[in-house]
């Protein structure tokens, strides 16, 4: 079967957690947000990732995640 999932290549600009957490480029020390995945059991889950540097600072799976919002930068 085909993957029929949409390919997102926008930057991601913020997110929102259970209603609970907010995250924002730019805002404190986040410099970036990225969508991932993980290997094994939890192969089909989509993650994301919020990082300051090189350091991760959180990592949150599709099941709290409220909302992602999409940078509108070119």
């Amino acid at each position: 079967m085909a993957n029929r999932e949409h390919p997102i290549e926008q930057a991601i600009d913020s997110i929102d957690i259970d209603g609970i957490y907010s995250f924002k480029v730019g805002v404190g020390d986040v410099t970036r947000i990225e969508a991932t995945t993980k290997s094994g059991l939890h192969a089909d889950i989509a993650y994301v990732r919020v990082w300051a540097g090189e350091k991760c600072l959180s990592e949150h799976c599709q099941h709290n995640i409220a909302g992602v919002y999409f940078s509108t930068a070119e």
